[in-house]
C-alpha cells in the first residue's frame, strides 16, 4: 500500500513538474526578449524628430520668444539608408526638420510621404556623408493577440530613449478617435484602420516612436493617450505602415516621377499650411504693430512683438510666394497673399499682386472678389479715392448690384460730395424698393443739409419698409436718431421721446452708437429747459 502511495505522489509531481515546465515555456514562446534585451538590439535605430523654431515662449519667460531647437516626437530608422517612420501629426506644420541618432548627431531631414488618415509620415535624413544607418526589424501586426507583451521606446517629455513594458489590452479596428496634439493642444480627429490598445506608459513626446512584441519587431507607432482618463494609450498597427511603405522604390525614388510629383504636391501643401500659419501668428499679435506705429513711450514687449511681427509677415510672404512658383494657377494661394497684404495695410505690395492677379486670371467673378477687398480696405483707411476706383471697377462689371452702389454712395459722402451721393441712393431705392438702408441714408443726408421736410419723408418710408420685415425696426439706429433729432428741431417731444425709447432698446456696439443714444437724449432734457 506504502508503495502504491509513493508512485503515486511521484507521478503528481513529475505531471506538475511538467505543467508548470510547459506554461514557463508559453509565456517565453520563442525565446522572447526582455526590456533590456530589447532596447540594446534596438537603440541605435531609434530617433527623435525636432524642429527649430525662433518664437518659443518658456515657462519662466513668456515675454521673451526664444530662438532654439525642441523636440517633437519620436522616430524608426527602417531603412539603411535612413528613412524614417514617425508620426504625420510629429512633423505637420513645421519649416525645419532635424533627426536626432543615438549617437547624438543631427541632421537636417525631409519628408518623403504622407498618410494623414492614419497619422503616418516618411522621412528621409539627409546625408551627404552616405552613412549606413541600422534599422529596425518590422513584424506583422495581424499576428499580435491580446495579453502579449509589448514594449514602447520613445521621448517622453524629452527623456529619450525611455523604454515602458506593458500588454496588449485590445485590437480596435476602424477607431474613430479624437485627441490634442501634445505640441499645439489643437484637437486632431482620425479614424484609424487598425489600433493597438496597450498598457505601456506613454506621453507627450512619444507620438511616433516604435512599438515592440517580445521578438524585437516593430507592430505599432505609439500615437496617443488619454491621459486623464486611466491608462488609456494607442498605437496605429504597423501593417498600415508597411502598406504606404510597399508603394514606394527606395532604391530609385530620386527618378520615380510618380514619387516626385507627390514630392513636390507635398511640398506645396507644407509650404501653403506653412504660410497660413505664419499669418495666423501675425494676425493674432498684429494689434502690436499697430501700438508701435503710436507708441509715445518705449515699451519692451511692444517693440519685441512688433519685430516678431516682421519675421513673420517676411515668413508667411516667402511660404505663399514658394506656392505661387509652383501652383501660379491656384486662386486661393493669391487670395491668402492678398489677405494679408490687405489686412497689414500694405497696399504698396497688394496693388502690384492685384496687377499680377488681373493679367493671370480672366474670370470676373474672382477679380471681382480682390476688387471688392481692395475697396473695402482703402475705405478702412480712409483713402477714399483709391477705394472708389476699385468700387467703380466692380460697379462696371454689374452696374445693378446694389451692395457696391451703397458702398460708392457712402464714400461720396465722405468726400462731401453730396450731390453725387444723392443721385446714387436714389438709384438704389430704384433698383430696389426695399432696401431700407438707402431711404435712411437720404434721410441723414437731407438731415444734415437741414431740409427737414425731405428727410422726413425718406424716413418716413424707411418705417414703413420696416414694417413689412419681421423683427427689423429696431434694428435701424440711424432711423431711430435723425426722427427723433428732426422731432427736437421742431419742438416735437412726444414725437422725440418715442424715437428715443426706440433708440434705447437698439443694441449698439461702438462708441459711435452710443454717442448718438446720448446726443438725443441730451437733446430732449435740453427742450425742457
Amino acid at each position: 500500500m506504502n508503495k502504491i502511495a509513493i508512485v503515486f505522489l511521484l507521478l503528481i509531481s513529475f505531471v506538475t513538474s511538467y505543467a508548470q515546465n510547459d506554461i514557463l515555456t508559453s509565456e517565453r514562446k520563442d525565446d522572447d526578449l526582455n526590456a533590456e534585451q530589447i532596447i540594446e538590439q534596438n537603440k541605435s535605430a531609434l530617433v527623435s524628430v525636432w524642429y527649430h523654431t525662433d518664437s518659443y515662449y518658456g515657462y519662466y519667460y513668456l515675454s521673451t520668444p526664444k530662438d532654439t531647437t525642441l523636440l517633437s516626437g519620436s522616430g524608426f530608422i527602417f531603412d539603411s539608408h535612413g528613412f524614417v517612420g514617425t508620426n504625420y501629426h510629429v512633423i505637420d506644420g513645421f519649416d525645419s526638420l532635424m533627426i536626432k541618432t543615438s549617437d547624438g548627431n543631427f541632421y537636417n531631414a525631409e519628408l518623403i510621404f504622407v498618410d494623414e488618415k492614419n497619422d503616418i509620415a516618411i522621412l528621409r535624413i539627409i546625408n551627404s556623408d552616405n552613412i549606413v544607418f541600422p534599422a529596425v526589424k518590422i513584424g506583422n501586426s495581424d499576428l499580435p493577440r491580446v495579453g502579449q507583451n509589448v514594449y514602447a521606446i520613445g521621448s517622453p517629455l524629452g527623456f529619450e530613449y525611455t523604454i515602458s513594458e506593458g500588454i496588449i489590452a485590445a485590437l480596435r479596428e476602424n477607431e474613430k478617435v479624437s485627441f490634442n496634439d501634445p505640441a499645439t493642444y489643437a484637437l486632431i480627429e482620425k479614424t484609424f484602420d487598425r489600433v493597438i490598445q496597450i498598457t505601456a506608459a506613454i506621453s507627450p513626446g512619444n507620438s511616433g516612436g516604435a512599438l515592440f512584441n517580445g521578438k524585437g519587431e516593430v507592430i505599432g507607432i505609439t500615437t496617443y493617450s488619454y491621459g486623464f482618463y486611466g491608462n488609456l494609450n494607442f498605437a496605429i498597427a504597423i501593417n498600415s505602415f508597411t502598406k504606404l511603405r510597399s508603394t514606394i522604390d527606395f532604391a530609385t525614388l530620386d527618378k520615380d516621377e510618380s514619387f516626385l510629383a507627390k514630392k513636390k504636391d507635398n511640398l506645396f501643401k507644407t509650404n501653403y499650411r506653412l504660410a497660413e500659419s505664419f499669418k495666423s501668428k501675425l494676425y493674432s499679435s498684429w494689434f502690436y504693430t499697430k501700438q508701435r506705429d503710436t507708441m509715445k513711450t518705449y515699451d519692451t514687449m511692444i517693440v519685441k512683438q512688433d519685430s516678431l511681427n516682421k519675421i513673420n509677415f517676411i515668413k508667411a510672404e516667402n511660404y505663399y510666394n514658394m506656392c505661387i512658383e509652383m501652383q501660379p494657377d491656384t486662386f486661393y494661394i493669391y487670395q491668402g497673399l492678398m489677405d494679408m497684404y490687405i489686412y497689414t495695410e500694405n497696399f504698396n505690395k497688394a496693388e502690384p499682386l492685384y496687377g499680377m492677379i488681373k493679367e493671370k486670371f480672366t474670370s470676373d467673378s474672382l477679380l471681382n472678389t480682390f476688387s471688392s477687398s481692395l475697396a473695402m480696405a482703402y475705405s478702412t483707411s480712409k483713402d477714399y479715392k483709391k477705394a472708389l476706383m476699385f468700387y467703380e471697377k466692380l460697379q462696371k462689371k454689374d452696374t445693378n448690384d446694389v451692395y457696391v452702389l451703397y458702398q460708392m454712395a457712402d464714400l461720396y459722402g465722405k468726400q462731401k460730395d453730396i450731390k453725387k451721393s444723392e443721385e446714387v441712393y436714389k438709384k438704389i431705392i430704384k433698383i430696389d424698393p426695399a432696401y431700407i438702408m438707402g431711404y435712411i441714408q437720404l434721410g441723414k443726408l437731407y438731415y444734415e443739409q437741414k431740409d427737414y421736410k425731405s428727410a422726413k419723408k425718406y424716413l418716413n418710408m424707411a418705417v414703413e419698409k420696416t414694417m413689412m420685415e419681421e423683427y427689423s425696426y429696431g434694428n435701424y439706429l440711424d432711423l431711430h436718431y435723425y426722427r427723433g433729432m428732426i422731432a427736437v428741431a421742431e419742438g416735437r417731444k412726444l414725437d422725440a421721446l418715442m424715437c428715443y425709447i426706440d433708440i434705447k432698446s437698439t443694441y449698439t456696439y461702438t462708441k459711435e452708437e452710443n454717442e448718438k443714444k446720448l446726443g438725443l437724449y441730451k437733446a430732449i432734457k435740453k427742450m425742457e429747459e
